[in-house]
């Protein structure tokens, strides 16, 4: 294969690659984004606020939404049913199809 030929067919490879990559990025870009909150009962604040982050996720998730990033904790406080309370929220979008 001469050069000049194997230096078009990278040229359009590089070419497909590029516009590849760009019509992902536009596929995958979020539709509709929306918080979710949830509230966690624990008997320490460490299983209280696992279970707030993960009721936070599981609501978005259960509304059809994708989660984008971690569940952040908001609060806690003692005096819950289980002794601690803890609420958490996370940040989720509707991804296209």
């Amino acid at each position: 294969m001469s050069k000049l030929v194997r230096s078009c067919v990278m040229a359009a490879a590089a070419v497909g690659l590029v516009s590849l990559a760009s019509s992902a990025s536009y596929a995958a870009a979020p539709s509709d984004c929306k918080g979710f909150a949830a509230v966690g009962s624990g008997m320490s604040t460490s299983i209280a606020t696992l279970m707030a982050k993960q009721g936070a996720v599981n609501v978005a998730e259960a509304r059809g939404y994708t989660v984008q990033g971690e569940a952040k904790l908001i609060s806690c406080y003692s005096g819950g049913i289980f002794g601690t309370e803890c609420k958490a929220s996370t940040h989720a979008c509707k991804m296209p199809h």
